[in-house]
Order: structure tokens, then C-alpha cells, then sequence
């Protein structure tokens, strides 16, 4: 095969190569903060249900102080009754007393109902508590992971520049200007295997003759359909079966 024509299908998949790990490693950073975020999630529903529990606790300690206040209230309401001249006067006071009576009863439910949310409350916390040590120890590991892949990818990718200027120094200025132009046409696919008298990159048949010599694989020749560069790889033997 011709040395310019081999140097050129391996500079192909060097460059192609080095685009999937540019891209790659460009990602990274979206990829660490997808991590943040979904720490930052569960971190926020942690507190989010911390949160609630203080407010239900301190919902709970004001019925308690309001039911303080209306029984202080009933009691010396009570200790007037025996003050009183008039039948009026002890009917205002009953009715005051009942009334007190209800609000303190509704203050009571109040304060119930602050207990069975705060009890709820607090195994949620625990459940949060639980999930946000899952989540940190997920993240944790993914992100090692990840930075591991990003480390890896930087040194291939070192290498891979380093095997390209190798490559290039190879060629022929005159094949590697084809080269670079059919690749900034083609989205960096600037060479095409040729194979059964086809263009295996357009699916366009090649002509018979053009085919023969490729073949050859002793000099550039250009798809007539996409322009690319062609080259012929033969078939690998077949082992004969042992008898």
C-alpha cells in the first residue's frame, strides 16, 4: 500500500478519535454539575422537611401557650363567679366561660394535630437524613469515577496529538492538503474503504475499471460520487479446516 495512503486512513482515525474525546472531555464540566445538582437536591429536600419540623414544633409549643393562657383565663373567670351581685352578672360570666372553654378546646385539637404532624415530620427527617448519605455516597463515587474517565481521556488525547503531528510529518504535502479539505468538507471523514465496487461511506458504485485500480492501493484516487479519498483493504484469508 501506498505509505502516504496508509499514513492517511490511520490519520483518520486519529483525528476522529481525538473528536469523540474532545467532546468528551468538553462535557465534563456539564457532568460535575449534574452531580452538584442532584447533591444540592437532596440536600434541599433535607431541609426542606427540617424546616417543616421547627415550624410544627413551633406551631405546637403556640397552642400550648394559647391553651395556658385561655385556662388562666377560665380560672379567674371561675373566681369571679363567687364575686358576682346579679343573676345577669353570673349568666355574662357562664357564657364567658363556656365560650373560653370551646376556644381552648380548638387550641387543643390545634395542638394535637401540631403533635401527630411534628411525630410524621421527624421520621421523614430520618428518611431525608438516610437518602441524603445515599445520595452523597452516589455522588461521591460518580464523581471519582467520572474524574477518573476525564484523566484517561486527557492522557489518550495527549498521545493521540502527539501520534497526529507524527502522522502528518509522513505525508506528502499534496495528499494531506486533499486531505484536510475533504475533512473540513465532510465533517472529518475524508477517506472511504472501497469495497465490492462501492464507496462504502455514499453507497455509490465505483466504476470497474477505477475499481482495479484501487486495488492497487499505489496512489490517490477520489470518490466519484463524495470526492473522498478511496482505499482498498483485501479480504483476510480464510485458515484452511484441519482434516
Amino acid at each position: 500500500m501506498l505509505e502516504d495512503l496508509k499514513h492517511l486512513i490511520e490519520l483518520q482515525q486519529v483525528d476522529l478519535r481525538l473528536r469523540q474525546l474532545t467532546r468528551q472531555i468538553e462535557e465534563f464540566p456539564s457532568q460535575l454539575a449534574a452531580l452538584d445538582t442532584q447533591l444540592r437536591h437532596a440536600l434541599q429536600a433535607l431541609q426542606d422537611r427540617r424546616d417543616r419540623l421547627t415550624q410544627s414544633i413551633k406551631d405546637r409549643k403556640k397552642c400550648e401557650l394559647e391553651v395556658q393562657a385561655l385556662e388562666e383565663k377560665i380560672r379567674k373567670y371561675k373566681d369571679q363567679i363567687y364575686e358576682v351581685k346579679s343573676n345577669e352578672a353570673y349568666r355574662a360570666l357562664q357564657q364567658e366561660i363556656e365560650a373560653t372553654e370551646q376556644e381552648k378546646r380548638q387550641w387543643e385539637d390545634r395542638e394535637l394535630e401540631a403533635m401527630i404532624a411534628a411525630e410524621q415530620l421527624e421520621k421523614e427527617v430520618k428518611e431525608a437524613e438516610q437518602q441524603m448519605k445515599q445520595v452523597e455516597a452516589e455522588v461521591a463515587h460518580a464523581r471519582q469515577q467520572a474524574e477518573d474517565a476525564q484523566r484517561a481521556r486527557e492522557a489518550e488525547a495527549d498521545a493521540l496529538h502527539q501520534r497526529r503531528e507524527q502522522l502528518r510529518d509522513t505525508v506528502s504535502e499534496e495528499p494531506l492538503e486533499t486531505y484536510d479539505r475533504i475533512a473540513r468538507i465532510h465533517d472529518g471523514i475524508a477517506l472511504a474503504e472501497a469495497r465490492d465496487e462501492i464507496c462504502q461511506v455514499c453507497l455509490v458504485r465505483i466504476r470497474p475499471q477505477v475499481f482495479t485500480e484501487l486495488k492497487r492501493n499505489d496512489q490517490i484516487i477520489l470518490c466519484d460520487s463524495c470526492h473522498r479519498i478511496l482505499y482498498y483493504l483485501p479480504p483476510a484469508p480464510v485458515e484452511a479446516s484441519s482434516q
